[in-house]
């Protein structure tokens, strides 16, 4: 086993391979004629041939020390030791032909495959004596000098393959071996084979989710080492981590990679490299913050200041946020789809950082770059603009104009605090620019003015994005440990493992009277309604009755839509479960194992419907009682006092 490559490390991504478009070369210019001596060059084709000819004599020699390494010890015992395996042989006729086209093994002991035409396999198994099934047994005819490579499997062929009992079985019969069938079972019949002794095997869903034996599994492959859990075990959902080392021992680790599953923080896959100290988390869809991938260092994995990564589901941001990069002295923000263009902020730091309170650094430039707007001029079109705050300017560098070499630039100094005030003091010494056209009129002051004008506002958004971001990130890596100290994890609602003891619960509940705790869920229910009109501390008569209204119209709404999702969530198990009723009955030809399968699947919609249908008595249940409470709430509440004088 630790002779063989690890199956189970990640497949690297294929790169598209990119064709070239046949180039049009009737109007390109001709290459200059070449007048280095051609003598010259033949003596440098020569060395560097001399020189990769040595690297791969080199690269061939190391090779055969790694080979000559692995090898096994000499053992006395070499070719002797006896084996049984499973051999899959493909169908020429059955069910398994589309799927099974070459012989495969299946060793027992690991469950794992292998190609009898692989070389790796010649190593493990070297040569086949007799194969058997539940119809005969045949004793292999074939020399062995190529392992199992060269078998030929077709045990029609007696040359090849001689069996033990007379008569051939039914799958391996021509056409002529055909004879009466009554006749043919009774030539047949050698053995009477005594009924089984053993039970039919009942497997519970709780112990076959186990998968090994308590839970887990260790595999050694080729430097690395496979460890695998079953779901729910451990406390983090860890349910694989392959190691990768950079020995034989498995001492120095050098990659790892895991596998997560049920986790309510939608961690899936966690890549950690030993020799650079990085960790890349990818998450699914559904976290709040919409972040799809995490890279960090492993020595400051929730400081600010590190080098990190964080990759976004860009359709999930309400602002087109894909990336962030943030290290020591920056923090790069990458944006997609914008409605203004935007697609890269990056923002520069002081290296003397100070205490101010949770932003301790201070910014030195900010740099954005946009996407051409093909409705605007190119030389008003803003391409590049840098605000900084050391030499406190604002630099403008708008997009290059079809069949021009040079763009238009534009160059503000940035007014002190006190000529800005209320009203903004401009000077046109303050500005400078360059226009590629040297016919094009000269800017207007009032231009001017205003585009200095929306400059500083811009510059006063961008540092206030930045600053909301180092916020967010603060925020997000307060998050992430604490999901890292306490992972939770997320049980599907059809989970019949699990939920049974919900479920029960629930049945439990239907006639008992809920608490006050969960009818009293949302204590602050009229706060997003006071938010939408600023959150006055006094709202009059008309307001309190609209505000009274829209809570509980919402309230009605949301409990509606709820048993409406729940209902069709059951419509859909219901259909779900008469369209396999009706294909087990209209079926004839299906065996037993499909058969089972089916009736197993209808056993689990039954649960899930039963699941769907407790929830929503439930539902039913608590509505109105929360309905209630909602009303006498909303008499109490300070902001709609003013309903109870009239």
């Amino acid at each position: 086993m630790t002779r063989r490559i690890c199956p189970y490390l990640p497949k690297p991504k294929e790169t598209p391979i990119s064709v070239d478009k046949p180039k049009n070369d009737r109007y390109q210019l001709k290459a200059p004629p070449d007048f280095r001596s051609q003598f010259l060059l033949e003596l440098e084709e020569r060395e560097r041939a001399k020189r990769e000819a040595e690297l791969q004599r080199q690269e061939k020699e190391q090779q055969e020390k790694i080979t000559e390494f692995e090898r096994p010890r000499s053992d006395k015992y070499f070719g002797y030791r006896i084996h049984a395996w499973v051999v899959i042989l493909p169908d020429d006729e059955g069910a398994r032909s589309r799927e099974i086209t070459k012989p495969i093994f299946v060793e027992p002991a690991s469950g794992m495959s292998y190609d009898p035409i692989n070389e790796e396999t010649n190593l493990l198994y070297l040569g086949v004596e007799s194969i058997w099934n539940d119809q005969n047994y045949w004793v292999n005819m074939q020399p062995s000098e190529k392992s199992c490579a060269e078998i030929n499997w077709d045990l029609s062929k007696i040359e090849f393959w001689e069996h033990l009992l007379p008569g051939e079985p039914q799958a391996v019969r021509t056409d002529a071996n055909e004879v009466d069938e009554d006749i043919g079972v009774q030539q047949d019949k050698h053995l009477d084979m005594p009924a089984s002794y053993v039970n039919e095997i009942q497997i519970y869903s709780s112990d076959f989710e186990k998968r090994y034996p308590r839970g887990e599994k260790v595999m050694l492959y080729k430097k690395a080492k496979v460890e695998l859990y079953a779901p729910y075990i451990r406390p983090d959902n860890l349910i694989q981590r392959v190691t990768v080392y950079g020995d034989y021992d498995y001492t120095i680790p050098v990659q790892s990679y895991e596998n997560y599953s049920n986790r309510h923080d939608h961690l899936v896959e966690s890549g950690r490299d030993f020799v650079t100290n990085t960790v890349t988390d990818f998450f699914e869809k559904g976290r709040p913050d919409h972040c799809k991938a995490h890279r960090y260092l492993t020595s400051a994995p929730d400081s600010l200041d590190e080098e990190r990564t964080i990759n976004f589901y860009n359709n999930a941001q309400f602002d087109g946020l894909s990336r962030i990069e943030t290290g020591p002295l920056y923090l790069t923000q990458h944006y997609m789809d914008r409605e203004d263009l935007l697609y890269y902020r990056r923002a520069e730091f002081l290296a003397d950082q100070t205490v101010d309170g949770i932003y301790p650094r201070r910014i030195s430039k900010i740099t954005e770059k946009y996407h051409r707007n093909h409705k605007i001029p190119a030389h008003k079109d803003v391409a590049i603009r840098e605000f900084t705050m050391i030499e406190n300017e604002i630099c403008v560098k708008f997009h290059y104009d079809r069949d021009q070499s040079t763009r238009a630039t534009r160059t503000f100094i940035k007014p002190s605090m006190a000529d800005r005030g209320d009203r903004l003091v401009f000077d046109p010494t303050m500005t400078y620019g360059y226009n590629p056209d040297p016919t094009a009129p000269p800017e207007k002051n009032f231009d001017l003015f205003c585009a200095l004008d929306k400059h500083l506002q811009d510059e006063d958004q961008s540092i206030l994005h930045v600053k909301d971001a180092e916020a967010d990130i603060t925020k997000f890596l307060r998050r992430r440990t604490d999901e890292n100290l306490n992972p939770q994890s997320r049980i599907s609602l059809f989970d019949r493992n699990r939920i049974a003891e919900t479920i029960n619960e629930l049945d439990m509940k239907a006639t008992i009277k809920p608490s006050k705790h969960e009818i009293m869920e949302k204590p602050d229910e009229l706060g997003p309604y006071l938010a939408r009109i600023g959150n006055p501390a006094y709202v009059s008569e008309t307001e309190a009755h609209l505000l009274h209204d829209d809570c509980l119209t919402d309230f009605k709404n949301g409990s509606v839509d709820k048993a409406n999702r729940i209902l069709r969530a059951i419509e859909k198990q219901t259909a779900e479960l008469k369209k396999i009723q009706s294909l087990l009955m209209q079926t004839v030809d299906l065996s037993k194992a499909e058969e089972e399968q089916m009736l197993a699947k209808m056993n689990d919609i039954s649960f899930n419907m039963h699941v769907l249908e407790t929830y929503l008595n439930r539902h039913k249940n608590v509505v109105s009682q929360k309905y209630r409470a909602l009303m006498d709430r909303l008499k109490e509440n300070p902001h709609l006092q003013v309903l109870q004088k009239h």
